[in-house]
């Protein structure tokens, strides 16, 4: 991540760490943790962790400062800050240098009528002619198309309907239809034909 390598991390702790784990094994007879040959330093451990053990590795763990800085960090941020790579941000940063000219006012807001593909659709459409006519501000009607869109789809529904009369009412091509008559969204296309059209 970013443009500096990501590097090993050394520590003291790393060549005790297998030998912890290489102590530890499963009894399969009665799945206690036991240890079949156990490292000097852990010499008292038998078939559980005992309250010395525990506190050895707490000891342990409280005298090294980059644990101690571990801990205090994960305690109070997220995780996802704490692991984030400065470097690799400041890396990736990205730096823009072209300024788009404003194409277009006044600025459109399709609110949540579901038209966003109408809205983007005329806001292209304007541009050139603004540009042809000298015009400051210009806004292509999305009513005028969005009644004709919903014209048609509701006129499309009715004659699926109609093709479907001998269907029972419980039918799945029949439920299909009626679970959504007349759709808001639209495409390309459909603008392309209103356009043309209309």
């Amino acid at each position: 991540m970013g443009a500096t390598q990501s590097k090993p991390v050394q520590s003291k702790t790393d060549a005790k760490l297998p030998a912890r784990l290489q102590a530890l094994t499963i009894n399969e007879k009665n799945r206690n943790i036991s240890e079949s040959q156990p490292p000097p330093a852990y010499a008292d451990i038998s078939h559980d962790v005992s309250l010395n053990v525990a506190e050895q590795w707490e000891k342990e763990l409280m005298n090294d400062p980059k644990s101690r800085l571990a801990m205090a960090a994960f305690s109070s941020n997220n995780i996802d800050t704490v692991l984030k790579s400065r470097a690799a941000q400041i890396a990736d940063q990205q730096v823009y240098n072209i300024k788009i000219p404003l194409e277009g006012l006044p600025v459109t807001n399709q609110k949540q009528s579901g038209r966003c593909w109408l809205f983007a659709s005329t806001n292209v459409f304007r541009v050139p002619i603004m540009k042809k006519y000298d015009l400051k501000e210009f806004q292509l009607s999305q009513a005028y198309l969005f009644f004709w869109d919903k014209l048609e789809k509701a006129n499309y529904f009715l004659e699926n309907i109609m093709d479907t009369l001998d269907e029972p009412l419980d039918s799945r091509l029949l439920q299909s239809l009626m679970s959504a008559p007349v759709n808001d969204g639209g495409q390309w296309d459909m603008v392309r034909r209103f356009s043309q059209r209309y």
